[in-house]
């Protein structure tokens, strides 16, 4: 995608938010060195940051989401401690003030950070930590989403209870929903997880479920019954015009996730991603990265693809941003100042375009 200097000045003033942002996808590889550093033994300390940007960054679409979520193996074992949590969460702060993003919700496992001495409630304490310093220096708030985890057969029942008792423990403390997500290694139902989402949501937090990625079951049926707030991906809505039908009906929002698609082979290419069908036929659509750090992208680069391969006009670029803001997992008092600051600099970012 070329740039267009009038364009990208627009791209930048544009305030935005983030609502599927994974906190482990989201490092840097330059992040990455510098985690490098406090793990003795890591074999990526002595590599130079071009040696890890091959082995962290999926730059080019892969066959499957399994083959792209085999780079994190890379630098997963750099997140075991609550300093690393810590500085991830904190570095998602400095990137996202750096696209002009005004709030952003980090969601994560907090059981795959697990370790003899670090408990999962550690980590998630560390996250808040680093998103709350964050927003302190940054100027950018923030959310916490835990995801449960499926197959059982790779995260049991037992940690996806404790993880879900996590999230209600921390609700109104930083912690803003539930997701389900898919660890890449088979398939679990989504209504497996009913009574823990059930439980989320009686504590008041946001439901969200990674469904419709990869042609799977009756996934996209499952969320729908379980009474999920936005769907995480949906691509394979592209086959179901009932399930739009009763998606729209519902009000719920499809967090798209173009370069994430395109990488993991969900779609063949940014073209033939169905956002634009989705947004034309009044589909509530939101606009995040994924994993920024392993695609080596970021929220920008993501409005620059609605625009430059779908056509997406500054106003229409405007009106997802703006109901990615309407999506958010927060209550109303705190969403109607965002609202009213989002408001303001859209509208001065549409001006000066415009002028």
């Amino acid at each position: 995608m070329k740039p267009d200097a009038r364009l990208e000045k627009f791209l930048l003033a544009l305030p935005k938010v983030e609502n599927h942002l994974h906190l482990d996808g989201a490092l840097s590889p330059q992040t990455v060195q510098r985690l490098a550093q406090y793990v003795p033994d890591s074999p990526l300390k002595t590599l130079s940051l071009d040696e890890i940007r091959r082995k962290v960054v999926v730059e080019k679409p892969r066959e499957a989401l399994g083959e792209v979520l085999a780079a994190f193996d890379a630098f997963y074992p750099l997140l075991k401690s609550a300093a690393a949590v810590e500085i991830a969460a904190y570095e998602a702060g400095r990137e996202a003030a750096r696209q002009n993003v005004l709030y952003h919700e980090l969601r994560f496992a907090p059981v795959l950070q697990e370790t003899k001495e670090f408990t999962p409630r550690q980590a998630l304490e560390a996250a808040l930590r680093g998103a709350d310093r964050g927003r302190r220096d940054f100027g950018v708030g923030f959310g916490v989403i835990i995801c449960l985890l499926r197959p059982f057969s790779v995260v049991s029942r037992e940690k996806n209870e404790e993880m879900a008792a996590l999230a209600v423990d921390f609700a109104g403390k930083g912690v803003v929903g539930l997701d389900v997500a898919d660890a890449g290694a088979g398939n679990e139902a989504l209504s497996n997880y009913t009574r823990w989402l059930g439980a989320g949501r009686a504590a008041g937090l946001g439901l969200t479920a990674h469904a419709g990625e990869a042609p799977r079951g009756r996934e996209l049926e499952d969320a729908l019954e379980l009474g999920v707030n936005r769907i995480g991906h949906g691509v394979q809505l592209r086959a179901r015009p009932d399930l739009v039908k009763a998606i729209r009906a519902a009000g719920i929002v499809i967090e798209a996730n173009l370069t994430s698609n395109v990488r993991t082979g969900a779609v063949s290419s940014y073209k033939t991603h169905p956002v634009r069908d989705w947004f034309d036929g009044d589909v509530k659509v939101s606009l995040s990265t994924d994993d920024p750090g392993v695609f080596g992208v970021d929220l920008i680069h993501e409005y620059r693809a609605l625009a430059q391969e779908h056509g997406f006009a500054p106003r229409e670029l405007a009106q997802v941003a703006r109901a990615g803001l309407e999506s958010l997992f927060m209550k109303e008092d705190a969403k109607a100042a965002l609202r009213k600051e989002f408001d303001r600099r859209a509208a001065a970012a549409l001006r000066d375009y415009s002028a």
